[in-house]
């Protein structure tokens, strides 16, 4: 009987620390540790034109590095330069309430119920390379194509009494746009764009679209790309035909790919557009906005430079700064 006394108690011992661990468990919940690293953080959408161009990769992860210092999260998409598929992903991000969206449209009119969605969401949206009357965003924060036009058209200018130029552009983007304005509204008449085609932002469209302009208009005396991957695809086709080294090449963004051919000689110049400054104001404005509830100044620009053989002992030719 005594054996089976002390089992009892045992058990009823054992059942009795098992229920005061439970009623601990249920009343005291352990700290959720986790819960500590991550309350309060915050996830930003970036959705730029495509990030397979290395300016756009370099302002993606700029804004990465901004929100990361701070603890927060930056979730990219990547269109691959097509409109309607930047508009989904915008529209996804939306749908996950972030705290705000950066946007570097491929067409901001096909964007329109994008940013009426984020309106109406309360999700602040920043505006990259957009024009400064721009509605349903928080902020817009750009270089100045047109600025950037002149520089080039000034450069050759200055390099040739006349020329038969081809204009590789982006039809359709409003960047694209502004620039050749500028670049045309700067020429004399001395100068003329005898033809023009899409490069979009990749190399291979660029080198066909240029190749595919020599043929019909034959020699020329310069090209003229909106950006620099433009640029460098339409210096393989020049290659193709013999004439680099004989046609000035203009490019868009200062990128170290152009910087380094511009060092060579290969290209005549590029317009820097500086991606980590934007990025960095970008970032700045997003951050007031949410800590402060307004900005002072909703439509920000940053300057451009134009980099030539001249000056190209002034800037990097391995990175962006």
């Amino acid at each position: 009987m005594k054996k089976n006394s002390l089992l009892y108690e045992l058990l009823a011992g054992a059942l009795l620390g098992l229920l005061l661990v439970l009623f601990l468990f249920l009343y005291f919940p352990p700290y959720d540790y986790s819960y500590q690293q991550t309350a309060g953080r915050r996830t930003f959408g970036s959705v730029m034109q495509t990030l397979s161009d290395p300016y756009y990769q370099a302002v993606d992860n700029k804004l990465r590095a901004i929100a990361e210092s701070r603890g927060d999260v930056l979730i990219s998409r990547d269109p691959r330069q097509r409109g309607d598929k930047q508009l989904e992903q915008i529209l996804e991000l939306i749908a996950q309430q972030p705290d705000g969206i950066f946007v570097s449209a491929v067409d901001w009119g096909q964007l329109v119920p994008a940013l009426q969605a984020a309106e109406e969401a309360g999700v602040p949206v920043i505006a990259l390379d957009a024009a400064p009357d721009l509605e349903r965003v928080s902020a817009t924060i750009s270089t100045d194509p047109w600025d950037a036009g002149r520089l080039c058209a000034s450069d050759l200018m200055m390099r040739l009494p006349g020329a038969r130029i081809l204009v590789l552009d982006q039809p359709g983007n409003r960047y694209s746009n502004a620039f050749v304005r500028g670049f045309r509204d700067a020429l004399t008449e001395e100068y003329r764009i005898v033809g023009e085609g899409d490069g979009g932002r990749r190399l291979a469209a660029a080198s066909r679209a240029c190749g595919s302009l020599l043929e019909v208009h034959g020699a020329v005396d310069a090209v003229v790309a909106i950006n620099d991957q433009s640029a460098v695809g339409a210096l393989t086709a020049l290659e193709w035909y013999g004439l680099d080294g004989q046609v000035l090449l203009y490019g868009v963004d200062g990128s170290p790919q152009a910087r380094s051919a511009v060092q060579k000689g290969l290209m005549a110049g590029t317009v820097a557009r500086y991606p980590y400054e934007l990025a960095q104001l970008a970032g700045d404005a997003m951050y007031a906005l949410l800590e402060d509830g307004a900005l002072e100044k909703t439509s920000m620009h940053i300057g451009v430079s134009m980099i030539t053989a001249a000056n190209i002992d002034d800037f990097e030719l391995t990175s962006w700064q």
